[in-house]
């Protein structure tokens, strides 16, 4: 999904026609009244959002502040069944570190076999990195299977338990994570979510080929690309990035 403030486009509109209209006026009393367009725009004008529900997945696994395994509730075709996500445009300190494992501890306690949205990354390199991790950002969700605002990229941001970087290999917009709540239309993906969570009869969809199951409730690839392994020995699961 691209990541798009209607808002700001709106205040600069409104801004320049108010410039306009305010020309007799000196210079000092355009900008403020520009300032003050833009303000209110922000202010009282809601967010028109994409509805960030490219995938939905449960988080099985939390290997860092900003690093997770996900398994796949409804699939993506750039998805696999359980895939390494690496949360958009943050990063926190290494798990070596006191303040990594703080981080990792906090991550853990926020989202340890949660529901997630997942908004992937649609940069025109791929939706990976170079350690081939799957570029989102995530949406925790309500009681009614609305995604909740602020995403979770920001919430780790604001606990300062991870710091905003410039990924060039990322669409995303982090600035728009401190706009105030957009409303998010309704979607395929929450009735489609609740019907499989709540048993109720899923919503007529095409099918994908060589599937009975509606189109998108895929587990994820039937290929073997699982991220997570479990040690025959200790039980324990341990990420391996594939290549």
């Amino acid at each position: 999904m691209k990541s798009q403030d209607d808002r700001v486009i709106a205040a600069e509109v409104i801004a320049s026609l108010v410039a306009r209209m305010a020309g007799s006026f000196e210079g000092e009393w355009i900008v403020m009244m520009q300032r003050l367009a833009l303000l209110l725009v922000l202010t009282f004008m809601p967010a028109a959002f994409g509805l960030p529900d490219e995938a939905v997945g449960r988080v099985v696994s939390v290997i860092s502040g900003d690093s997770l395994g996900i398994e796949m509730l409804i699939a993506d075709a750039r998805t696999n069944n359980i895939d390494s996500i690496k949360l958009a445009n943050i990063e926190a300190p290494s798990t070596v570190t006191a303040e990594g494992k703080a981080a990792q501890k906090y991550a853990l306690s926020l989202l340890k076999n949660k529901t997630v949205y997942l908004d992937i990354n649609d940069n025109a390199s791929g939706p990976r990195n170079e350690w081939s991790q799957l570029i989102c950002v995530i949406y925790l969700m309500d009681s009614e299977y609305r995604p909740v605002w602020p995403p979770v990229n920001r919430i780790l941001v604001d606990g300062g338990y991870a710091r905003l970087i410039d990924d060039k290999k990322s669409e995303f917009n982090s600035s728009a994570w401190w706009l105030p709540p957009p409303v998010f239309p309704p979607g395929e993906k929450r009735d489609l979510l609740k019907a499989m969570l709540e048993g109720g009869p899923l919503p007529e969809q095409d099918t994908l080929a060589g599937s009975s199951s509606p189109a998108g409730v895929i587990m994820g690839s039937s290929k073997k690309g699982s991220v997570l392994e479990k040690d025959s020995a200790t039980g324990r699961m341990s990420i391996g990035y594939r290549t």
